[in-house]
């Protein structure tokens, strides 16, 4: 573990220990540091369909990257990865509709047809264009969706670990198939949180247990919305014409031990989509942006280097 993440979580396990603080609290604060340290602060719009809440950097650039997060995910699993961009690009990320703070309802319809509309609301109500747009997982399918309704508005495309073809059946085709217990939405033990993220991550960052505690119950909170999101993303998550009319410059990244979604997969989106690029990360999992947000940093800000 680096120096300086040691100090953070010793000087948070002080604050507790002599404020009396709740995990909760805890867990805030630490996600406020990691948004601080990346240069990124919590903004809220309302739009028709709801409040969304985002983070969005100070920096002046004429280059601007907007990040998805995936399913069951949130705005702040980048921001260790944002930090490592060194404040060269506008960065902008969303919790998606469902997701972190963003408006959450029974009912809303969470398709990736649907998502990609409100994100475009978004992006139309931030004055957004001419960027970046990076995706992962359930993330990426929904970034293929806008990009194809506009590709004039997109400079490039980078696919993270994305949903949306399928070579080698995935973990999450045969959960739809047959599991009632879905490690990734029905997580209300510590037992399955350990699973999800087992599944999630083959580099697991380290995690301290009290804010394990956080997640499981922010997760258990959330299952039955979880489960309506879920099926309603499989109902158009299959991409494969869509991706073979994406003309944008695109990157393909892929951790080589995915768990959820088969690095196979990354070759069928690698031959779909014209003159993209591919990139696979040994000894990594489904999360990059988590597992090693340094390197997948490092990868994204050479290939926006060729499209400024």
């Amino acid at each position: 573990m680096k120096l300086e993440k040691l100090k953070v979580i010793l000087l948070m396990f002080a604050v507790l220990a002599f404020t009396g603080c709740s995990s909760k609290k805890m867990y805030d604060m630490a996600m406020a540091y990691e948004q601080s340290s990346a240069g990124l602060e919590k903004k809220f719009i309302t739009l028709d369909f709801g409040e969304m809440v985002y983070l969005e950097n100070d920096v002046k650039s004429d280059v601007t990257l907007v990040l998805i997060h995936g399913f069951g995910g949130d705005k702040d699993n980048w921001n260790r990865m944002v930090k490592h961009l060194d404040d060269k690009y506008h960065v902008l990320v969303p919790d998606l509709p469902g997701h972190g703070e963003s408006v959450a309802t029974l009912g809303l319809g969470y398709t990736t047809t649907e998502q990609a509309q409100r994100f475009g609301a978004f992006l139309k109500a931030k004055k957004i264009k001419n960027f970046h747009i990076v995706g992962h997982s359930m993330g990426g399918a929904i970034a293929l969706r806008y990009v194809k309704e506009n590709t004039d508005n997109v400079t490039s495309l980078i696919l993270i670990d994305a949903m949306g073809m399928h070579k080698t059946k995935s973990l999450g085709d045969i959960l739809v198939e047959q599991s009632e217990l879905n490690p990734l939405y029905d997580v209300c033990t510590k037992e399955r949180l350990e699973t999800l993220l087992n599944y999630s991550m083959y580099k697991m960052p380290y995690i301290p247990e009290i804010f394990k505690d956080v997640m499981l119950a922010q997760k258990c909170e959330k299952k039955a919305l979880e489960r309506e999101m879920y099926a309603d993303m499989f109902t158009d998550v299959k991409l494969d014409a869509l991706a073979k009319s994406i003309t944008v410059p695109t990157l393909i990244l892929w951790g080589e031990k995915d768990g959820i979604i088969d690095v196979d997969n990354a070759k069928l989106f690698h031959d779909a989509i014209k003159n993209s690029q591919l990139r696979i990360f040994k000894e990594l999992g489904h999360v990059p942006i988590l597992e090693d947000p340094e390197k997948t940093a490092k990868v994204i800000d050479g290939f926006i280097g060729h499209y400024k």
